[in-house]
């Protein structure tokens, strides 16, 4: 059964009929071209779009929550195509959503490359009272960033089939929807505007973002984006496409089982840096049950030439601390490194180390083996080393305790990929 907002008829039969009466029409997008066969481009493209969100004010909504959410987060490949679809949602404050379909693809023809976002709904139930209720069917938006062969260039549109006010007694009426510029206002109840686009011009490429419409509501203060779609294009992935992150540490099953996610946490954007070095900086933090970490720095670049692509991330940790201070370590460092030439050839480094290690006052040496243990307190191993698919991840050193928690803390990390 359809659940939608239930308002005082008043608000139903002047603020709303009337509003919409008195505007003028949409107008209809024009349909997008399918995605080709799968092929590299020298840019980076990326797309996404979803049915419905809801955000702020008194509604327990996040963003985590969008329906029909599909993306792509950035490839140089055109002829990507992905979709996601939901029968029907229910909009938080509002009313309730059907047919949800979100599609986002990358193409190129001749010398036009292009990244696209759609999004498509068959019916949004805005508000329902004691004279009946409205809907808005068929509502629709597209956005597409591309570059034609000599500069960037972006398209956005977005329309509604048409409006249907149905009484509770008598048969419904087809009423005029708002236009892109006009907001519909509900008074003490929402705003309903329609269409809004928003281009952005960046260093390197677009972006370009469209709202199918934007309910924002009075009582609950709360934003609720329906029909999402976004697409950007950037230059500088002739060799590929960068993906990396660095932080200074991490750790699970910790205390009361808590969580410390990556501290502080560096990506890397998948066009690079243009050569120069990105820092980011936290003074401390704390290891729940554990102890604390102190001077933690990331740092990252990337660049793409004619001869090639080259990258590194590297994370530290100035100085941990664990327990009653039993065991201190000092200056782990670790730094991934991945480069790919002109001819695809990829080359991979890691590097990790633990600058000083103290057990109960005594500066202890790493063996060869890289792995010490105080027994029934923690194990530490040092430069843990993933290989990874077009790139490699380094922990400059792990460290497991031994209480029977479980509990791991990764000190100094660093993630690179240059993906082709």
């Amino acid at each position: 059964m359809k659940r939608s907002l239930r308002i005082p008829s008043a608000l139903l039969s002047v603020g709303l009929v009337a509003a919409l009466t008195a505007s003028m029409p949409s107008t209809a997008a024009a349909p997008a071209p399918a995605a080709k066969k799968v092929v590299k481009t020298s840019f980076a493209l990326g797309a996404s779009g979803f049915g419905s969100v809801a955000r702020g004010g008194d509604m327990p909504v996040s963003s985590g929550e969008a329906t029909a959410y599909m993306s792509i987060g950035c490839t140089n490949r055109a002829g990507v195509n992905r979709t996601n679809y939901v029968a029907e949602s229910t909009l938080p404050g509002i009313g309730n959503v059907t047919g949800i379909r979100t599609r986002v693809w990358t193409s190129k023809s001749g010398k036009v490359v292009s990244s696209y976002s759609t999004q498509r709904i068959a019916e949004v139930v805005i508000a329902q009272g004691a004279l009946g209720r409205l809907t808005l069917e068929g509502v629709k938006s597209e956005s597409r960033a591309f570059h034609d062969g000599s500069r960037f260039r972006t398209e956005a549109s977005s329309s509604v089939l048409k409006a249907v006010y149905k009484p509770v007694a008598g048969p419904a009426r087809e009423v005029r929807v708002p236009s892109a510029g006009r907001p519909l206002t509900i008074p003490g109840l929402a705003t309903i505007r329609l269409g809004v686009s928003q281009s952005k011009r960046m260093s390197n490429g677009v972006r370009v973002t469209t709202d199918g419409i934007d309910i924002r509501v009075v009582p609950t203060r709360t934003r609720t984006q329906v029909a999402f779609s976004a697409a950007k294009i950037m230059s500088g992935a002739r060799h590929g496409t960068f993906k990396g992150y660095s932080a200074g540490v991490r750790g699970s099953a910790l205390a009361n089982n808590v969580k410390v996610g990556r501290t502080p946490y560096l990506p890397m954007p998948c066009t690079g840096t243009k050569g120069k070095v990105a820092t980011r900086e936290t003074a401390g933090a704390n290891l729940p049950g554990a102890g604390t970490v102190n001077g933690l720095r990331t740092q990252q670049m990337a660049r793409q030439t004619r001869h090639g692509a080259r990258m590194w991330e590297q994370g530290a940790v100035g100085r941990v601390r664990l327990g009653n201070g039993q065991v201190v370590l000092r200056g782990v460092v670790a730094r991934a490194t991945v480069s790919r030439n002109a001819k695809g050839r990829l080359t991979r480094s890691a590097t990790g180390t633990i600058g000083a290690l103290v057990v109960n006052g005594e500066t202890q040496q790493i063996p060869s083996s890289g792995v010490i243990e105080v027994p029934g307190v923690l194990r530490i191993q040092e430069r843990v080393v993933q290989r990874l698919s077009a790139g490699v991840m380094v922990i400059g050193a792990r460290i497991t305790l031994l209480d029977g928690t479980g509990a791991v803390i990764d000190l100094g990390i660093a993630h690179a990929q240059i993906r082709r």
